[in-house]
């Protein structure tokens, strides 16, 4: 849960995550270790990562705190001004040009970069988790690294060969496999961030359709071309399809993995 608080005079966002009650078993026991381990690991993260195109955390580190005989665990951080990415393409307005496209996907590479240097996937790049906060200096925000994955950690997810984290309608294909920790790594991120941008531009999803429920849509990501997004968005440019095309392919191998390439051309390229 998230709400609007102020602290010594400054807006900022308080976060408030349940965690269960431990019912004696030790699979209970597990995923509430797994709850508390995952927000220890999103404040981490936080901590490290400096980038303004990355959430900041606020002024209360984790407390420990009780609620009506329930236990959660309370932070905050900043507070952004702005609609997420969800907001603005279920508002049907108007479609972003190219140069706004081309700002969005920087900035997500840039907080994909700085995701990887502190060794950190983050997992769950959607429109919900980028906020459009229309300032020059930090136009869009990557948001909630509660599922990122940390390579140079243990893994936290007690039963980790039966649980999907991320959401099913971003989920890139490797990660529907058996053992993917084993080689996971920010490529995954291009995947989704190739989704938000899409989906921004076209206002739809290149594979996902509103009445597919979880396992067609997972089956379309697993074996389903995506839209071109040339076809549903002509007037912008040829590199830029191409771009979010190839970040779209099945094989993490396949999409283009020179973070600092990428983002120097989408600065330059014309």
């Amino acid at each position: 849960m998230v709400y609007r608080a102020v602290i010594h005079g400054e807006p900022e966002a308080l976060k408030l995550v349940k965690i269960p009650q431990t019912q004696n078993t030790g699979e209970a026991e597990a995923f509430r270790k797994e709850m508390i381990g995952r927000v220890r690991r999103e404040i981490e993260a936080l901590a490290k990562c400096q980038r303004p195109e990355i959430v900041k955390l606020g002024q209360i580190p984790a407390t420990d705190i009780m609620i009506q005989n329930e236990d959660y665990i309370a932070y905050t951080e900043e507070f952004l001004e702005g609609k997420n990415l969800g907001e603005v393409i279920a508002a049907k307005e108007a479609k972003p040009d190219e140069k706004e496209l081309r700002t969005l996907f920087i900035s997500l590479l840039v907080a994909i970069k700085e995701l990887w240097a502190h060794g950190y996937v983050h997992r769950d790049i959607k429109p919900l988790n980028v906020i459009r906060h229309n300032k020059p200096d930090r136009p869009f925000v990557l948001l909630d690294l509660g599922i990122a994955f940390s390579i140079r950690e243990t893994a936290l997810t007690f039963n980790p060969d039966e649980r999907i984290v991320a959401s099913f309608r971003y989920l890139a294909p490797e990660m529907m496999s058996f053992g993917f920790r084993e080689s996971l790594d920010y490529r995954s991120d291009l995947y989704t961030t190739a989704l938000t941008v899409f989906e921004y531009a076209a206002q739809q999803h290149p594979l996902a359709h509103s009445q597919d429920d979880m396992m067609r849509t997972i089956s379309r990501a697993l074996r389903q071309p995506p839209t071109p997004l040339k076809q549903a968005r002509p007037d912008l440019s040829d590199f830029l399809c191409q771009t979010v095309d190839q970040m779209l392919k099945k094989k993490p191998a396949l999409r283009p993995a020179n973070l600092n390439l990428l983002i120097t051309q989408l600065q330059n390229q014309q």
